[in-house]
C-alpha cells in the first residue's frame, strides 16, 4: 500500500548559497527540499505576485493611456518585482537578497501612490508630488541598508499603504455615482485590507509560535506539512490584496463616465467577477431610467 505521506529529512542548515546571512530566517526548515533553493514553499508562493503582476500588465500593454512603461504599468512592474526579488531572498537568505525583499515593497506601493495622487492634476502639482515620494523613498532607503534598522522602514511603508487606503476609497466616493456600485468598490476594498491583514496574522504566527508550527508540521509529514508553511499564505493572501488596490486604482483612474461595456475585460478573480457584476447594475439602472 502506497502512504502519501514521508517525514521531513533533517535540515542540513546550509545549501548552495552557503550558510545563511540575512537578518530573518522564517520559520520554514532551510534547505530541507532541495539544496539549491533555501525555503522552497516561501520561494514558490511568491509566483503569485509576479502572475498578478504579469496579467495587469498585459491589461495595461494595447490601452491607448497604457503601455508598459506608462504610469498604469508601473504598479503592477512593482508587484512584479516584489515576487522576483521576494523569491530570490528566500531562496538564498543572503542578506543583499533581503534588502532587495525590503526594497521592492517601497518600488511596489510608492508607483501606487504615485498614480494616485497624479492622475488628474497639472503638471507642476504632479512634479512636486513625485518629489516628495521620491524624497520619502530615497532617504528611507539608504538609512535602511546602512543602519540594517528595520522599524521606519515599516512605520513609512504602513503610512503609505494606508494613504493609498484612503485616496482609494475617497475616489470611490467622487467617481462612482451610483450607491449600490459604490457600496459594492468599497466591499472589495476592504476585502484586499483584509487579505492583507489575515496574510499578516499568519505571518505573526509562523514568526512567534515557529516551535510549535513545526513540530506540528513534522507530526503531519510531507507533503501535507506544506499547507502550514504560514509565511508562504502571508505572500498568497497579500499578493490578492496588493492586485486588488492596484486593479480598483486602474479602474478609478481610468473610468470614462457613463461607459461601462466589458469594463471587466482583462482584469481577473476576483476584480473581474466583482466589475462584471457592477456593469450589469449600471446597465440596468439605465434601463429603469429610460423606461
Amino acid at each position: 500500500m502506497i502512504t502519501l505521506r514521508w517525514p521531513y529529512a533533517e535540515s542540513p542548515g546550509t545549501g548552495s548559497w552557503g550558510v545563511p546571512s540575512s537578518n530573518h530566517n522564517f520559520c520554514e526548515e532551510d534547505y530541507n527540499i532541495t539544496s539549491y533553493i533555501a525555503e522552497f514553499v516561501n520561494t514558490l508562493t511568491n509566483l503569485t505576485y509576479v502572475i498578478y503582476g504579469a496579467h495587469g500588465l498585459r491589461r495595461v500593454q494595447p490601452r491607448q493611456d497604457g503601455g508598459l512603461l506608462s504610469t498604469l504599468a508601473l504598479p503592477y512592474w512593482g508587484l512584479t518585482c516584489v515576487g522576483l526579488l521576494s523569491g530570490w531572498f528566500h531562496a538564498t537568505l543572503n542578506y543583499h537578497s533581503q534588502m532587495g525583499d525590503d526594497l521592492s515593497m517601497f518600488l511596489a506601493v510608492g508607483t501606487l501612490l504615485h498614480q494616485l495622487f497624479t492622475f488628474d492634476v497639472s503638471s507642476s502639482r504632479r512634479h512636486l508630488t513625485t518629489t516628495l515620494i521620491l524624497g520619502t523613498i530615497i532617504p528611507v532607503s539608504i538609512y535602511h541598508c546602512w543602519t540594517n534598522e528595520i522599524v521606519v522602514h515599516e512605520l513609512v511603508f504602513g503610512a503609505m499603504v494606508v494613504l493609498c487606503g484612503r485616496k482609494i476609497r475617497w475616489l470611490i466616493k467622487e467617481k462612482i455615482g451610483n450607491e449600490e456600485s459604490r457600496k459594492r468598490l468599497r466591499r472589495m476594498a476592504t476585502a484586499g485590507s483584509a487579505s492583507g491583514i489575515f496574510g499578516y496574522f499568519l505571518w505573526n504566527i509562523d514568526y512567534h509560535l515557529c516551535g510549535h508550527v513545526t513540530r506540528f508540521k513534522h507530526t503531519l509529514g510531507l507533503p501535507w506539512g506544506f499547507i502550514f508553511e504560514l509565511h508562504g499564505w502571508w505572500h498568497i493572501f497579500t499578493g490578492i490584496g496588493a492586485y486588488i488596490g492596484m486593479a480598483l486604482v486602474e479602474y478609478l483612474v481610468t473610468i470614462e463616465e457613463g461607459k461601462t461595456d466589458r469594463i471587466e475585460e482583462g482584469f481577473v478573480w476576483p476584480v473581474r467577477a466583482v466589475l462584471r457584476d457592477l456593469e450589469g447594475r449600471e446597465k440596468g439602472g439605465r434601463g429603469e431610467k429610460e423606461r
